[in-house]
């Protein structure tokens, strides 16, 4: 009795390790990946994680001008105060937005910020930004709170 199953759970390791071997294979993943696969899928996934950028490089990319800073959080609060020359495309409008979007240039560098650690927007925004053709985004993700507090450049828009 205690043989039969023994020589049953074996033909299931073996059974399981063929069909996992032979998934693989077809699908040219895994153990079978040829090594330019597993380049291209491991930057796919560096592009798809942004950079988080301190204070200290925010701040460097403005005084440069090097980048576009881009403000996620909603119209009002943007209007309130903003990093100056940001622009606002709040995360919830994204859909809305496209024919602005669609003007962006795509080889510019995006600084993507909201109101800090407790705001995901700017994560979220640079997400669908990625998926939209646009690459180069950095994220400043204790953003305009940090801004702000450390007395940074800022300006107001007119209601």
């Amino acid at each position: 009795m205690m043989r039969q199953a023994v020589r049953e759970a074996v033909g299931i390791v073996i059974a399981a390790t063929v069909l996992g071997f032979s998934y693989t294979a077809v699908t040219a993943g895994g153990f079978f990946a040829s090594e330019s696969l597993r380049a291209t899928k491991a930057r796919r996934l560096s592009a798809l994680t942004p950079s988080i950028i301190s204070l200290a490089e925010a701040r460097a990319l403005f005084d440069s001008s090097a980048a576009l800073f881009i403000d996620a959080r909603h119209e009002f609060d943007y209007r309130r105060g903003h990093i100056r020359g940001a622009i606002s495309l709040p995360l919830s409008q994204f859909d809305h937005d496209q024919p602005m979007i669609r003007r962006l240039p795509k080889d510019r560098l995006l600084v993507i910020y909201c109101d800090g650690a407790g705001c995901n927007s700017s994560l979220d925004l640079a997400g669908k930004l990625y998926d939209q053709g646009f690459s180069n985004i950095r994220v400043f993700f204790s953003g305009w709170q940090d801004w702000y507090d450390s007395h940074l450049p800022v300006e107001k828009s007119s209601p």
